[in-house]
């Protein structure tokens, strides 16, 4: 099929995870202030927390830790790794729109692929657990190849496995990285404004569709 909103004969679709298909942002402030109390740090704010997201676990731990030291640094993400691996679902939800769209494409035999910078071990439990895992070909968390986002290999290497070019593909983020990461494959690219990057940084970015809700990818994919 052809993409109505891009002049390409669409074949596939990455989605970025945490901002783009869930809200997850309440888990991983959790996992991150635990982090913190297990040093006698004081909590931090969510929003503070959220702007830590989208860059990768040991950035969220060196920024939530405020800290360089590399011991201190070490010590505080196997904190946070145990906390979120037993809590990553307790407050994560699917965003209004994500199944809707999820099942317009998979209705078109659009092959799907999930592109995060969440570890691989988290992006895999996340994804069983809220039942999205079916309907991808592909699933990459950040320590799935040697690159993450924003270097495009993690995209290249999910339409590999899903047997499509980047001329034939979009990606769906919610962030700066997304578009740079899609830009770097070659791909068009849209962002959904309900993540965790304030919506003028969004259109600062310069995606092909900045939309309010993942349902709009419908009418623009269709």
């Amino acid at each position: 099929m052809r993409c109505k909103g891009a002049d390409i004969p669409l074949k596939a679709v990455l989605f970025d995870l945490d901002g783009t298909l869930i809200d997850s942002k309440k888990d991983i402030a959790a996992a991150a202030n635990a982090a913190r109390v297990h040093f006698g740090m004081p909590a931090l704010p969510l929003e503070v927390v959220t702007g830590y997201i989208g860059w990768g676990i040991e950035h969220l731990n060196r920024k939530s830790l405020e800290t360089a030291d590399p011991a201190r640094l070490a010590e505080g993400l196997e904190v946070l790794k145990a906390y979120y691996r037993d809590h990553c679902v307790d407050q994560t939800v699917v965003f209004p729109g994500a199944a809707e769209l999820l099942d317009f494409l998979k209705s078109r035999g659009i092959g799907m692929g999930l592109v995060s910078n969440k570890p691989h071990e988290f992006t895999l439990i996340t994804m069983e657990k809220l039942g999205l895992s079916p309907y991808f070909k592909a699933i990459l968390g950040a320590d799935a190849v040697p690159n993450k986002k924003p270097h495009p290999e993690p995209l290249l290497a999910a339409l590999a496995k899903i047997g499509a070019k980047p001329s034939e593909s979009v990606m769906i983020g919610d962030s700066p990285v997304d578009v740079q990461a899609a830009r770097a494959a070659g791909m068009l690219v849209g962002l959904v404004s309900h993540g965790f990057v304030a919506k003028e940084h969004l259109a600062a970015s310069d995606p092909d569709w900045l939309v309010d809700s993942l349902a709009d990818f419908m009418d623009i994919l269709a």
